[in-house]
């Protein structure tokens, strides 16, 4: 009787196991990069040159951001130490606020990226992003994704993809999955992707309070964005709602809740998305005023502080205290099934690591 129980405990065990090992060769994805903590400034460079966006900025390179404290880590009393990115707040500076832009060494192509957002910056003449940009061709004709993004005290982010002419989606607001859920939560704006005159894209409003002073006040969340031939899906979960599956490292997007926005091509071109998204490089920066916070100032609650967006960012300093990006974790996953894309940037060099100085200006939580 021992034997047989034994040995049927023992049956037991390597199904388990077998289960288990089975369940992880059929998840969709694999960890393929991990930019959290000190990796984070080990994978991305500090970009210095005049801002391609036109807006009333001074980007900053290592050494600058490092010594005036502009780049380094903020307390939180639950996370690790999240990455702190943010502008100079303590100076008048009329030829624009000096800030940061990080540009990743890595470049991918069909991708599950998972970005931790702790705290994002907000504010009147703030203009943050957090975006992937196509490289080996001019803008736009390698892509743009725009992941979050908005200007001044807005509560709900902007989706966006940019690219050359030709590339309209579907407009999938409102629209059911066969009789079960939601194609998307959020709202479309605009279904043509191709760059015109206003520089719009095609574009989607979030359906809940993702962006600003809320998002922050909440503890943030966890925005993901998934590149495929398909489609082109972005999800904001709030720091309550994250999925199981996140949080072990074993994300199934096909677990999860409808995205805030699908972007599907609108035509019978199956690669047409791979065509015109391809070696996305994930950016974060804070800018501040630019063509479009410029376009709404004066309808905007902002117009009474100062006459100009320009105007109002040079000469309030201390506005911009709370001005800045707090990243948990930054993680890249790659689709198991898919090796003819993916990672596209080189090795990072372990000795390349970068001492910044930890911030004690900042604190998270209690």
């Amino acid at each position: 009787m021992a034997f047989k129980l034994y040995y049927t405990t023992l049956v037991v065990l390597i199904l388990l196991v077998a289960t288990h090992a089975q369940n992880q060769t059929n998840l969709p994805y694999t960890l393929v990069k991990n930019y959290t903590g000190q990796a984070f400034f080990d994978g991305f460079d500090f970009f210095s040159g005049p801002d391609p966006s036109a807006s009333f900025v001074k980007y900053v390179d290592l050494d600058t951001a490092n010594n005036a404290g502009m780049a380094g880590y903020v307390s939180n009393s639950e996370l690790a130490d999240p990455v702190y990115l943010g502008p100079e707040f303590s100076s008048i500076t009329p030829d624009g606020r000096p800030s940061v832009r990080l540009q990743g060494k890595d470049f991918f192509n069909h991708s599950l990226m998972i970005a931790d957002i702790v705290h994002m910056p907000y504010g009147c003449g703030v203009w943050p992003a957090f975006w992937l940009l196509g490289q080996g061709a001019p803008w736009p004709t390698a892509g743009e994704i725009d992941i979050i993004e908005g200007i001044n005290n807005e509560s709900m982010s902007t989706f966006a993809l940019h690219t050359d002419a030709g590339v309209t989606v579907k407009n999938l607001t409102n629209m059911q999955h066969g009789n079960q859920s939601m194609e998307m939560e959020g709202t479309f704006t605009s279904l043509d992707c191709s760059v015109g005159s206003s520089n719009t894209g095609c574009a989607a409003k979030a359906s809940w309070n993702n962006y600003g002073q809320e998002f922050n006040a909440n503890g943030g969340g966890v925005v993901v964005t998934e590149v495929s031939s398909k489609a082109i899906q972005i999800w904001s979960f709030s720091r309550d709602n994250i999925p199981g599956d996140i949080l072990d490292g074993t994300p199934n997007p096909h677990h999860w809740s409808p995205p805030e926005v699908k972007f599907v091509y609108n035509g019978n071109d199956t690669d047409i998305l791979d065509q015109h998204f391809k070696n996305l490089q994930p950016i974060f920066n804070i800018a501040f005023c630019g063509a479009w916070a410029n376009s709404v100032w004066n309808t905007s609650e902002c117009a009474s502080l100062a006459p100009t967006c320009e105007s109002y960012v040079a000469n309030n300093p201390t506005a911009f205290v709370d001005t800045f990006w707090a990243i948990g974790e930054l993680q890249v996953y790659e689709p198991n099934s898919n090796s003819t894309s993916g990672y596209g940037g080189p090795e990072l060099d372990s000795e390349s690591a970068i001492t910044l100085v930890p911030l004690a200006a900042h604190h998270l939580g209690s």
